[in-house]
């Protein structure tokens, strides 16, 4: 029977303690899906300091203490709302402290084992992509929805979703690719848990129902041993049926995994160019997976889009710190726009999905506002 050592934090969202092998950080605010608050941030971040050089703490392990969400992201309704009132310090001191969690987690010395169950988004990806294993169930997905609410896809996800290496399909050889890291930068799709081990954003697969299990084996005896079962992305042998990577268009058969059915139409689609002529071959393709990224794109905010498409065009060439800073300071021009408070009361205010972006046409943004930034 392992011991547990708790640590204090500055929240009660968040449980941080030693047990076994582990240092356990527990995601517990299930009632807003685990968004990341100041203090959890903190507390995440104090945490990985103390272990850092502790001989006892082997394996850090993050996970949530609902089945229903791993993290849906920052708490974005929060810093709304200090914008609204012109306190965007507050806010900027935040994201600050989260994109350094996040090249914490990236760097860090140990294993850092992210166990999801249920959805991830937003930041919940930026304190779980960055860790050394990125563990799913089939009740996983995961989505960058930061589009819809006038905003960038951020926490250092531009960088990673630039160097994924999916497993590729017939035509298209595995690898990083800029144009499935655009798409799914500003589509806000849904990866399942195939997805993400296809794409590489996961590292294992374990079985439905066995997450406390997978948890009980990491914190006892490691991350080698409680995974030593789990389906790997490498040998998953995803893809390897009929695709679209012929560049056949949209629709073309892919099994489970309908992203690598539909990497040779991304590829061709999202693969060059600013957000308007990325537009412009969106809105002349046909078929159904055609439809399904216009419906996709149609709540997101115009400028978000632009600004997002030179952000990720920049990361595929950049460091992640880079990329971070880059997403700082993309971050905080947008917030204080007023399209990101119309974004969050559309989305998780009013929640009626009717935003009043402003300009309302990709074709009044101009992306030499957002590449001069990024220069």
């Amino acid at each position: 029977m392992t011991h547990r050592t708790d640590i204090t934090t500055p929240t009660d969202d968040l449980s941080v303690y030693t047990e076994g092998v582990a240092g356990v950080i527990d995601l517990d605010r299930p009632r807003a899906l685990n968004s990341l608050t100041h203090p959890m941030v903190t507390g995440i971040a104090d945490a990985l300091a103390a272990w850092r050089d502790d001989p006892t703490v082997t394996t850090v392990l993050i996970r949530s203490t609902s089945p229903k969400a791993f993290c849906a992201g920052g708490d974005v309704r929060w810093a709304a709302g200090r914008d609204a009132d012109d306190d965007h310090a507050t806010p900027d001191a935040f994201f600050r402290e989260e994109y350094d969690l996040n090249a914490t987690l990236a760097e860090y010395p140990r294993p850092v084992v992210a166990l999801i169950d249920g959805l991830v988004m937003g930041g919940g990806l930026g304190i779980s992509a960055h860790g050394s294993h990125r563990v799913v169930t089939p009740s996983a997905w995961a989505s960058m929805p930061e589009m819809a609410i006038g905003f960038v896809t951020d926490v250092g996800m531009t960088h990673v979703l630039s160097h994924l290496r999916h497993a590729g399909v017939d035509g298209v050889a595995p690898g990083p690719s800029p144009a499935l890291a655009l798409f799914l930068a500003v589509t806000g799709y849904r990866q399942s848990a195939e997805e993400m081990l296809w794409s590489g954003l996961a590292t294992h697969l374990v079985p439905e129902g066995t997450a406390e299990q997978v948890a009980d084996r990491v914190i006892a005896e490691g991350v080698d041993a409680a995974l030593a079962d789990a389906r790997t992305a490498a040998g998953a042998g995803v893809g390897s049926g009929s695709g679209s990577g012929s560049g056949s268009g949209p629709g073309a058969g892919g099994g489970d995994v309908p992203l690598a059915a539909h990497l040779g139409w991304i590829g061709e689609t999202f693969g060059s160019g600013e957000w308007a002529e990325v537009a412009a071959r969106i809105d002349a393709a046909t078929g159904p997976f055609a439809d399904e990224v216009r419906s996709l794109l149609a709540p997101a905010n115009p400028t978000s889009l632009v600004a997002t498409t030179e952000l990720v065009r920049r990361s595929a060439r950049s460091t992640l710190r880079g990329a971070l800073d880059a997403e700082y300071a993309v971050g905080c021009a947008l917030r204080r726009q007023p399209n990101f408070v119309e974004g969050v009361r559309a989305v998780l205010v009013d929640k009626d999905h009717e935003p009043s972006f402003r300009p309302a046409d990709v074709a009044d943004v101009d992306p030499a506002v957002w590449r001069d930034l990024l220069a």
